[in-house]
């Protein structure tokens, strides 16, 4: 699991095919002395295995789902991407509960960068359902509010660190972010549909009266 807090930024350096998958080569600027093979890395907030390392360079397999499924499909290498390492339960949780489960990627609108940074972020049909003014949404692993809720388009404001600290002081209109809906969005909505015929366990009163709305 993570939380969204980006720990540092990193360099695509390859992206090959490698049979029915493609080999993901990152490099890395600090070193990940405790990282090790098998552990779980959130690459643009796509949870990935840590298959091999070299140096400062850490080596991962992307299947075709997740290929496809994602802003990957558009990667190239020199490109900066987001890197989280899955959080130690000792430690204080920041940011919400991202999975690294990405439920699609969704284009840029538009970006501004100035004074008061904001994000415009176009959305599928659907997806509206999953989100709530104020609520959590990863965009490209990073853990952000929804500050504005419209038919098609959502818009999260920034704080200047988070644009400095990223990807997205590297983003343009038209370029793709992956998103992770918060997962509270995702069991309110299965309890909705598929609880029909029962007394459903989470409702509007038991959201309001434990602070979620």
């Amino acid at each position: 699991m993570f939380t969204g807090i980006i720990e540092q930024t990193g360099i695509v350096k390859d992206l090959l095919r490698k049979g029915d998958t493609r080999r993901l080569s990152v490099y890395l600027s600090k070193k990940q002395d405790s990282v090790k093979i098998g552990d779980s890395i959130a690459v643009n907030g796509v949870c990935l295995s840590v298959v091999e390392i070299k140096k400062d360079h850490l080596l991962f397999d992307i299947i075709e789902e997740t290929f496809r499924n994602t802003s990957f499909r558009r990667m190239k290498t020199n490109d900066i991407v987001n890197v989280e390492r899955s959080r130690a339960w000792k430690e204080r949780i920041e940011g919400h509960f991202v999975l690294g489960h990405v439920d699609g990627a969704r284009k840029i609108r538009s970006i501004k960068k100035d004074a008061r940074p904001c994000i415009d972020i176009a959305i599928s049909p659907g997806d509206n359902i999953y989100l709530a003014k104020k609520g959590s949404l990863a965009i490209d692993g990073i853990s952000l509010t929804v500050g504005a809720l419209y038919e098609s388009v959502i818009r999260v404001f920034l704080i200047p660190h988070t644009l400095r600290g990223t990807t997205l002081k590297y983003k343009s209109a038209g370029d793709e972010v992956n998103i992770e809906f918060d997962i509270l969005g995702k069991y309110v909505r299965n309890s909705l549909l598929y609880g029909k015929n029962e007394s459903p366990a989470i409702t509007g009163n038991f959201l309001k009266n434990n602070g979620f709305i």
